[in-house]
């Protein structure tokens, strides 16, 4: 049985000065399995998901058997709050959930020079279920969700909501 993996009490990497991430010794416990693999990806199936409060709210994927490949995710309510779409019983059967809250819901972020023309893929979501560890990137059909969602204006809006007067 796999528990909940918090990274802020054990982290899984370090920054070093040159922002490069340097693993530590990464446990079973803490290895996501996406057993059809993620788009363009599909012969990858194991990952490590990194946090770090200096890149809040950004998240690192890292892939296990590929040290070269890495992507930057977000959790989606915290650029769309009304992110919403329905699994599949197949879906939610291949990903063994018992409860919506055993599901993380992340989006790929492709970075850029400028902070504000980073964009998030919001119509390929990243399903986790963090309690057996298994994982896959779902493809939805709704228009309201752009393969490159402008996400700046929405963190900025979520960190200003979050302060306290």
């Amino acid at each position: 049985m796999n528990t909940t993996i918090d990274f802020s009490r054990t982290p899984a990497m370090t920054i070093r000065k040159d922002n490069r991430c340097v693993f530590k010794q990464v446990n079973p416990e803490n290895i996501f399995t996406f057993p059809r693999g993620i788009l363009g990806f599909e012969d990858i199936k194991k990952y490590v998901f990194l946090i770090n409060d200096k890149v809040e709210p950004f998240i690192f994927m890292h892939a296990i058997d590929e040290s070269n490949l890495s992507f930057v995710c977000i959790e989606a309510f915290i650029i769309r709050p009304d992110y919403n779409f329905t699994l599949s019983d197949e879906n939610i059967k291949f990903m063994d959930l018992k409860s919506a809250g055993e599901l993380m819901v992340l989006n790929i972020v492709t970075v850029r020079k400028k902070v504000e023309d980073i964009t998030a893929n919001l119509m390929s979501p990243l399903l986790v279920n963090i309690k057996n560890s298994t994982a896959m990137q779902l493809v939805l059909d709704d228009p309201a969700y752009p393969v490159k969602y402008n996400i700046w204006e929405s963190i900025e809006n979520s960190r200003s909501s979050l302060k306290v007067s």
